[in-house]
């Protein structure tokens, strides 16, 4: 064990922290490789950033325009930025000789023009709500980056450009994009691994000292779920796993599961050397009264973690199988580490502390008692709930936003909602074009003015900014050659020269961003404002049913793409996913309680406490408004497998004592005696180490730390009144069958 914590502990040097939000897209059907070979025609859709600058005096002034045109130089001497498009480099294009030329949208050098330029801008519908915004206190700065970028280059540009805007002390700025994202996650991962493993072992110690009122019972305990921790780290350090946004919840998964363990374990050892057993007896007593109970409760553990492998996404799925080798190494531990140094050293206090107290034995006597006098009324209580809850869970929403995890304290999520408020938002809508007719060609007068008809109800749907496509492009040379700001789509007769300008330059990078050089495939693209899958699903129905309607889809194919709804797809499969899992987690645990009782009455009796808490979990988040996400379904297959532990432990032991040939009212009553404490002392450790999880940045990682609490309170609580109640209508009917 030495030795290999120390291999272990060297090779965490090499551990490293990521974040790629791209592994979180789902690989269920085509949609994934639609997008690949979408991106890979034209240009990955999230590899840009947005960057504001606010004058409180307003845009039109010359100080201020000058400093961002200064600005817009700097941004296009960055290394891995392909383009810097900004107000004071904004070209309208015109048509002239082999090339368009191009003209000035805003004269920043020239204040006699401001007047006339800003009523030719806020004339311009495709200017307001991308470059400038209706209350006209800010300009947006439009950075292209290069495709890919690593996380050392990405880190490398955040800064860069972060430093630039420090050196011209604007009013305010806000800026978004994936390099700044990704800076935000990671630097969070490694805070909040840190802050979870520091809280973990803080709580753990407290609840452990005011249990062992010894530095022994602590220091045990704590070296074995380290030890855990320790192996599991080096484990993936060996394989190359990188601590991601699930996995840095693993130190909090294995301190929990592995001290529920050592705390059974514990608490039998020292009750029978205060009961007077002799050592070598009480290893024996130990495998037979907990080391089994013990090993069922790993085995619905790690179920409820592998439940996890229905997933389709990568980063849910290695949380699973990584959470699931630290509890079974916890376990393994707790039953050869630990008798090995009990068997060093036990000291004469912690027996003490396991003496029987009379005081907490009546108030369990008493509150047994009333249980059992209460049945009915505890049954009813139990209905009533359980009823509410399934309406309430008519009620939960499944929806998805790009930057829900952040906390609304994070700067990035506080610009993100500045262009959400200010602007069209960031968020971008893809659609690929492709042509089904193999006689036509995107350039064709007919194909346009389609395209035209479903960029007009982009933007009208979304209320679409940035829009790119053939036909702005179109639209854009249509303007500046008629000279009229709010002209639209050209008839044939303008139309024409205008094609035939750009199909002689269809090798153009600015023209090949939006149509291929064969004319058969092109790209309409926006940004609009992250207003929740939900709301964008519908607006998604709107604009097929446009399409199916006034276009003439023999002859052209449109689909949706892009990263924002790949990911809005993902957080719908997780939901399946997880629905399979928990289904699977409750079939397997249902099978394994039937070959150990053989009696499909003790399936329910184990199953019913263990699923009414998450049921009534799922009508707290309807009520409540909690949306359905991929964070938030994790919570059930896990919590499942967490849940039933104390109910293993229950039913174990009380067959244990029927066993000694106790009377059933009596074997409850040891039962309560002899599992309670340890029962209500892991709950006290789970409580303490999910709600460290809530002071997360992370909206996911806050809400499945505070929804498994809240699970656990429930889970306790069934086991305490309900669980007994189950348990005596079964075991009584077949005590008065056997008379």
């Amino acid at each position: 064990m030495v030795l290999f914590s120390a291999l272990c502990l060297y090779n965490i040097r090499t551990l490293r922290f990521d974040y790629d939000f791209e592994a979180f897209f789902p690989n269920e059907d085509h949609e994934l490789e639609l997008y690949n070979k979408f991106r890979n025609t034209f240009e990955h859709d999230n590899e840009f950033a947005l960057v504001a600058v606010e004058s409180n005096k307003g845009i039109f002034n010359k100080p201020f325009l000058l400093r961002v045109d200064s600005l817009t130089k700097v941004f296009s001497e960055l290394q891995y930025i392909q383009k810097v498009t900004s107000p004071t480099n904004l070209k309208n294009v015109d048509l002239g000789g082999l090339m368009p030329t191009q003209m000035r949208t805003l004269h920043f050098e020239d204040e006699s023009l401001y007047k006339d330029d800003s009523i030719s801008i806020y004339n311009s519908p495709h200017l307001v709500g991308s470059f400038f915004p209706l209350n006209g206190k800010s300009v947006t700065i439009y950075i292209k980056t290069q495709d890919a970028l690593k996380k050392r280059q990405a880190d490398s540009l955040a800064f860069s450009i972060e430093n630039a805007l420090s050196k011209f002390h604007f009013d305010e700025v806000h800026y978004v994009g994936r390099i700044f994202a990704q800076k935000v996650y990671l630097t969070n991962l490694q805070k909040e691994f840190a802050l979870f493993l520091l809280l973990s072992l803080a709580v753990v110690i407290i609840f452990l000292w005011f249990s062992f009122k010894s530095v022994y019972g602590v220091v045990v305990p704590m070296s074995i779920c380290i030890i855990s921790i320790l192996w599991t780290l080096g484990i993936m350090s060996f394989v190359g796993k990188p601590v991601d946004i699930m996995t840095v919840m693993l130190p909090t998964m294995i301190f929990i599961a592995g001290m529920s363990d050592v705390v059974h374990f514990f608490s039998k050892y020292f009750e029978e050397l205060a009961k007077g057993t002799e050592r070598k007896h009480i290893h024996q007593l130990i495998l037979k009264e907990v080391g089994f109970p013990t090993f069922l409760t790993l085995i619905t553990t790690v179920v409820g973690f592998l439940s996890l492998l229905f997933s389709s996404i990568v980063p849910i799925r290695e949380f699973g199988i990584y959470t699931s080798v630290g509890v079974i190494i916890a376990f393994i531990l707790s039953y050869t580490m630990l008798p090995a140094l009990l068997h060093f050293f036990t000291p004469k206090k912690l027996v003490t502390v396991h003496q029987h107290n009379n005081r907490t034995y009546n108030a369990m006597r008493t509150g047994l008692f009333w249980i059992f006098r209460n049945q009915k009324t505890i049954l009813l209580i139990t209905s009533v709930v359980t009823i509410l809850s399934v309406i309430g869970i008519s009620k939960i929403r499944t929806n998805h936003i790009l930057l829900e995890d952040l906390s609304e304290k994070v700067k990035i999520k506080q610009d993100f909602n500045f262009f959400d408020k200010n602007y069209s938002g960031v968020r971008p809508l893809e659609l690929k074009v492709s042509l089904k007719d193999t006689t036509k060609n995107i350039w064709d007068y007919d194909i346009l003015k389609q395209l035209n008809g479903v960029d007009e109800f982009i933007q009208k749907e979304y209320n679409a900014g940035f829009m790119l496509s053939p036909s702005s492009l179109v639209k854009t040379i249509h303007r500046n050659t008629s000279g009229q700001t709010k002209a639209g789509f050209p008839d044939k007769e303008d139309f024409d020269p205008i094609a035939e300008q750009l199909k002689s330059n269809r090798k153009n990078k600015d023209v090949q961003r939006v149509m291929t050089s064969n004319g058969k495939t092109a790209r309409i693209s926006a940004k609009i404002r992250d207003i929740g899958s939900i709301i964008i699903a519908g607006h998604n129905d709107h604009l097929n049913e446009y399409i199916r309607t006034k276009t003439d889809t023999n002859a052209i194919r449109f689909e949706i793409t892009g990263a924002a709804h790949l990911l809005d797809r993902n957080n719908e499969y997780m939901v399946d996913n997880m629905t399979q899992g928990f289904i699977f987690s409750i079939v397997i645990i249902a099978i394994l309680t039937f070959f150990l009782h053989r009696s499909w009455r003790m399936v329910l009796v184990f199953i019913i406490p263990n699923v009414i808490p998450l049921v009534i979990i799922g009508g707290i988040m309807g009520f409540a408004g909690i949306e359905l996400k991929a964070a938030t379904s994790l919570v059930f297959s896990i919590a499942f497998g967490i849940a039933t532990d104390d109910t293993i432990h229950f039913i174990s032991r009380l067959k244990i004592e029927l066993a000694y040939g106790k009377s059933l009212m009596y074997a409850f009553k040891r039962t309560y005696f002899e599992t309670g404490k340890p029962i209500i002392l892991t709950t006290f450790i789970l409580l303490g180490g999910f709600m460290s999880l809530m002071i997360s940045d992370f909206q996911s990682t806050f809400y499945f730390g505070f929804l498994i609490c809240i699970t656990i309170v429930i889970a306790v609580l069934a086991d305490i009144f309900l669980l007994p109640v189950l348990l005596f209508l079964i075991y009584g009917r077949t005590k008065k069958k056997s008379k």
